[in-house]
């Protein structure tokens, strides 16, 4: 979920792509944020932090959404009796929606959008049940999963009827996997056809359910626009099997991000995909330097994150109209920033404090004041 290149870091200083003082104005979803690592944890009020992220310009979440912890039995009769109150029946399958019904809506509250990351498959649907992102056997069984989901969450969803004090928000947006490319997190030997059948069959799922909701590919990282390439090639198309397309463009200079982009656009424009919206669904600089065992150039420390995040972010809005970019996500909104070698643990706009409690990072106050400045 969190990979990056440095390829691009020595190129990127060239500024091919100058950041200026202002940019062009974005809609308010432009600003995203993930939404997970010390939010999932017990006890945090998804409302109150919520609110939290709207006064400070985020107008979107990136939810990880886990099939395994919704559906973890494939019938109820290997559900302990103990535990068969807490799931629903769904065509049979016990599904627990407890923990992704307070995220849901904690957003609709706080009137925050949410893209659904859809991740992993359980045991008894994966292809290699050994395998923690083993993707499952049965492309049509994750394209089930994404019903059940816009079932519960969708406009005509369980969730609305059954907490009508909660404002209505449809979930439409549904992001299909995490960097199928890297073998961690999409373990099997050719990925690029393997993902290609899913997402096709994840397509025609959603689009069965709500034909108005938009169907996100897997956010690609290090050499994207060669993964694309490789996607089209193994018969991906521009229809039928994506709305938009996601990016991480991690590198050591906002300039050098846009130039990835630009990378990608190309391929898309050459492979028929002209329309089709780019979205960011994951990009940070960690405040890491001197605690975290990575020493890339784009692992820096509290004020360089809290430059990053206004040099990107005008970098991204004066080149959207050019590159048709939708969203940028930085990731992420809280992170615990102690006691961890992995430099991403640093990359929150909020860390945790010695109490528990989450408090904000210069980088905070510098995604504040670029959301409010370039939002229209």
């Amino acid at each position: 979920m969190r990979s990056f290149t440095t390829l691009l870091a020595a190129a990127a200083t060239a500024a091919l792509f100058a950041v200026p003082a202002q940019a062009a104005s974005v809609s308010p979803s432009f600003f995203g944020v993930m939404a997970n690592g010390p939010l999932d944890a017990p006890g945090v009020d998804l409302v109150k932090e919520g609110a939290v992220m709207k006064a400070n310009g985020v107008g979107t979440i990136r939810l990880p959404v886990q099939w395994p912890h919704l559906q973890p039995y494939a019938s109820f009769a290997q559900v302990p009796e103990s535990a068969r109150w807490q799931f629903s029946n769904v065509g049979g399958i016990p599904t627990d929606f407890s923990a992704t019904d307070a995220q849901i809506g904690a957003a609709a509250r706080n009137k925050l959008d949410v893209t659904a990351l859809v991740l992993r498959a359980p045991a008894w649907a994966a292809l290699n049940p050994r395998e923690t992102f083993s993707p499952p056997r049965d492309p049509a069984s994750y394209g089930r999963f994404l019903t059940t989901l816009i079932g519960r969450y969708g406009a005509k969803g369980t969730f609305w009827a059954a907490n009508p004090s909660v404002p209505k928000r449809p979930l439409r947006n549904f992001q299909i996997w995490n960097e199928p490319s890297l073998h961690r997190y999409f373990p099997v030997k050719s990925w690029a056809p393997a993902y290609a059948k899913l997402l096709r069959a994840s397509y025609k799922a959603v689009k069965a359910a709500d034909s108005r909701a938009t169907v996100i590919t897997a956010g690609m990282p290090n050499f994207s626009w060669r993964d694309y390439r490789a996607l089209f090639k193994a018969g991906m198309k521009a229809r039928g099997y994506f709305d938009a397309i996601a990016v991480h463009p991690f590198t050591g200079t906002a300039d050098g991000s846009v130039k990835i982009l630009g990378f990608v656009r190309a391929v898309l424009d050459a492979n028929g995909a002209r329309t089709a919206p780019l979205w960011v669904t994951e990009i940070s600089w960690p405040s890491g330097r001197g605690k975290a065992d990575a020493n890339q150039s784009w692992v820096t420390t509290e004020a360089g994150e809290a430059l990053k995040v206004d040099q990107v972010y005008r970098a991204y809005a004066k080149s959207a109209k050019r590159l048709k970019l939708a969203r940028a996500y930085w990731y992420n909104w809280v992170s615990s920033d102690s006691g961890n070698q992995d430099a991403f643990e640093y990359a929150g706009l909020r860390r945790v404090a010695q109490d528990g409690s989450f408090e904000d990072k210069p980088a905070l106050a510098a995604y504040r004041k670029v959301a409010r400045a370039l939002t229209r």
